[in-house]
């Protein structure tokens, strides 16, 4: 007997490797690179990176369709690969400013053609894969390969979770601190090496090419039998067949028909899956924004958050070999349908833990007023204590150069006052007390600056509202404002330097309004910075050095007085984040062994139960179930129906809780169907291609080689156990399911 050719097997998995590494590697890096080089919102971005990830699982079924009808599955890998290559060239040339190229719109495209090429080739490196082994002789191995083709996929996603965020932040190019170009580069050239890899190994694989337009005969049998379903319903005349595709028999043969059962039993069980997908993918997007608000710092070194993402595929290579399946399982074995209904109730546990560290992270974190609340910030530059009192509200004190929040406060205007010692540390104040009005925002915070005027008068200054919000990076953010008389021509200008010797100039404004001025917010790298501040004359100098540690929301507040500089503070209002990184491994080791259970067992379930001429277009329909559960993240996110994150952890976790129950209670029905052997004439016999109208059941101890499919479909296997439990058969015997043919008798007599 003939073996599998590990060379050709080798060849395929280096090939997902190497794609996967790409893939994975530019996804890590796709958010940070749509918010920080394209500029777009933060919500934009994530709206933008899950339609990207549902292109990438929509388009599975362009490549299953042409594999399956038209041009085969090895030119499908070959061709959208190429497709793949040229999408990757073109974002990478997009992030290199030389080149004048229309960043937006290069990177869309760009995008779109990655999404065409890695959605073509995802359905059918697996299939293909399958194709090398001959079943049923070597069902084990074919297991054996779905483990390690698995294990491939998360081992390129590991290395590319590690390898792209690495060569983006460690190398400076084009004057910026990150090299987005270099971390988009490196991806195409891994798609190249993919595309010489796999051609290499053509003389070893096993081809097959298709047999005729299967997918669009599966339409056209599907509409023949709804309108026969309709006539029939119009007419009432007769019960009708046991199941609506029975209708078209006559004109497009059972075993097409069965062969459709089977499909329309495998996409019924995949209703609910979506929702495990909706869930899953989110690592990318909210669990991304989530460690964004943690305290990374590992060892004297801050892991930023694209990079934490690692710990899904790292744990999964640990995980496989001891889930059920793999090579020293700690629990028994399962059926795929019960690891999947298993990996679902994992993913939701997941997001109940992310929930709660949520929940954490809100109370350690400024929330935003509600609507048609707001709140104050005070910030004290004296270096005295102050109180701070807003009528009919109450009153806050405030250390010496300290922060102090009032909130939630009712949208409204204000009569607020503030007070300091008549002795402020050494400085007899003229003034002490003053008061002053305030009309307030909604939504936002209020942020007013306390200090003294060239008088020595105790002074408010009113910065413009803020929602004080952390970036989306994790980086620290820092705005300076400057407070003193400008006048003209004295040309102000501050520069902030971080450790990598990158700056950032403010100019402050010769005329500025209410002797206050502000800069934008700078997202800056954590650790050590030093800003310098300087005037055209020379009359105003000074410099000084501070510490900003990830997640923080600074606010360097720089003092003039008598045409020098008197104080500089630095402000925290939004504190750096305080819940360590190791809060959120649970919810990624949940989802890890969750994700094994799910998407191994679901992967390999649609390859083995699906008919052999539809294999390719079953696994398409897996990967489109990933695409909707995407547009679910999606729909939601726009909807804006959760106040909170945490709230919106919780609804996805009992949803997935709901829809696996749903799920186990639709898989009871399903009726497993016997590997199909590899050289079954079903398919291949000229006499039974269109018109077999037998189904042939034979025990377990014969190896007479079958021409029909055994148990080909949930009704045939009702059918058939109901059978069995009045009569005995014999090992092999034949069930005629119509008056038989000269054809039928034909394969009779083969089989025999």
């Amino acid at each position: 007997m003939l073996y599998t050719t590990p060379t050709s097997i080798y060849c395929i998995i280096a090939t997902e490797f190497c794609e996967r590494f790409s893939f994975c590697g530019l996804r890590t890096i796709l958010s940070l690179y749509l918010r920080n080089v394209l500029c777009l919102h933060e919500n934009a971005a994530t709206v933008v990176y899950h339609i990207f990830i549902m292109m990438c699982y929509t388009m599975p079924l362009m490549g299953a369709v042409l594999a399956d009808n038209f041009i085969g599955r090895y030119k499908v890998i070959l061709y959208f690969s190429i497709i793949y290559l040229v999408g990757t060239v073109l974002t990478c040339l997009s992030a290199i400013p030389p080149l004048m190229l229309p960043p937006t719109t290069t990177s869309i495209i760009g995008l779109a053609l990655i999404a065409t090429g890695t959605g073509g080739i995802k359905p059918c490196v697996a299939a293909f894969g399958g194709d090398q082994f001959r079943l049923p002789e070597e069902n084990q191995r074919l297991q054996r390969f779905f483990s390690t083709f698995y294990c491939t996929v998360n081992l390129g996603g590991f290395m590319g979770t590690i390898v792209t965020p690495m060569l983006r932040r460690s190398i400076m190019c084009f004057g910026d601190d990150t090299c987005y170009a270099l971390g988009f580069g490196f991806p195409s050239l891994l798609v190249l090496i993919s595309i010489v890899t796999f051609v290499a190994g053509k003389p070893w694989y096993r081809i097959k090419k298709p047999r005729d337009a299967i997918t669009f005969r599966f339409l056209a049998c599907t509409w023949y039998a709804l309108k026969k379903r309709l006539q029939h319903d119009r007419k009432t005349d007769g019960p009708p067949p046991e199941h609506w595709l029975d209708f078209s028999v006559t004109k497009y043969g059972r075993k097409l028909v069965e062969d459709m059962k089977i499909v329309c039993s495998i996409l019924y069980l995949y209703i609910p899956v979506p929702i495990f997908w909706s869930l899953f993918d989110q690592q990318g997007s909210r669990w991304t924004f989530q460690a964004s608000r943690l305290r990374s710092e590992l060892f004297g070194v801050a892991l930023m958050p694209d990079q934490l993402q690692v710990m899904n595929p790292a744990m999964v290579l640990f995980m496989i070999p001891v889930c059920p399946g793999g090579a020293w399982p700690l629990l028994p074995d399962l059926q795929p349908l019960h690891k999947m209904f298993l990996g679902g109730i994992l993913a939701s546990l997941a997001f109940v833990a992310a929930g709660i560290l949520q929940i954490g992270i809100e109370r350690s974190t400024l929330q935003v007023p509600g609507h048609q609340q707001t709140g104050l910030v005070l910030l004290n530059t004296l270096a005295c204590p102050i109180e701070v009192a807003v009528r009919g509200e109450g009153i806050a004190p405030v250390e010496e150069q300290g922060t102090a929040l009032m909130t939630p406060l009712e949208s409204q205007r204000f009569f607020i006052s503030a007070s300091c010692p008549l002795d402020c540390a050494g400085r007899i104040m003229k003034r002490h007390m003053i008061t002053a009005q305030l009309n307030t925002a909604p939504e936002v915070f209020m942020p007013i600056i306390v200090g003294q005027n060239s008088d020595d008068e105790i002074s408010l200054y009113f910065m413009d509202p803020n929602p004080f919000m952390k970036s989306l990076t994790g980086k620290p953010k820092l705005k300076v404002v400057y407070i003193g008389d400008c006048g003209p021509n004295k040309n102000v200008s501050i520069s902030v330097e971080t450790e990598k010797q990158l700056s950032d100039i403010y100019y402050v404004s010769n005329t500025p309004i209410d002797h206050i001025g502000e800069s934008a917010y700078m997202c800056l790298q954590p650790g050590k910075f030093r800003w310098h501040a300087k005037s055209a004359g020379g009359e105003v100098t000074g410099s000084g050095e501070g510490y900003l540690r990830p997640g923080g929301v600074y606010v360097l507040c720089l003092r003039e007085r008598l045409g020098r500089l008197d104080a500089a503070v630095l402000h925290s209002p939004n504190p750096p984040n305080e819940l360590h990184l190791a809060w959120i491994v649970p919810q990624y080791l949940l989802i890890s062994i969750a994700e094994i259970m799910f998407a191994v067992s679901g992967l390999e379930f649609s390859f083995t139960q699906a008919p052999k001429c539809m294999k390719t277009i079953t696994i398409a329909a897996w990967y489109m179930s990933v695409a909707i559960g995407n547009l679910i993240v999606i729909l939601v996110a726009q909807i804006k129906i959760f106040d909170s994150r945490a709230k919106e952890f919780f609804a996805y976790a009992g949803i997935l809780t709901i829809a696996m129950l749903v799920f186990l209670k639709m898989s009871q029905g399903y009726c497993t169907r016997t590997m199909e052997g590899d050289g079954s004439s079903t398919e291949s016999h000229p006499l039974l291609r269109h018109h077999s109208r037998v189904i042939s059941v034979h025990s377990l101890s014969t190896r007479t080689r079958t021409y029909s499919r055994p148990e080909s479909s949930e009704a045939s296997c009702i059918g058939l156990m109901e059978k069995q439990k009045t009569k005995a058969w014999p090992p092999h015997a034949f069930v005629n399911l119509a008056t038989p043919s000269t054809s039928d008798l034909k394969a009779t007599t083969l089989a025999k």
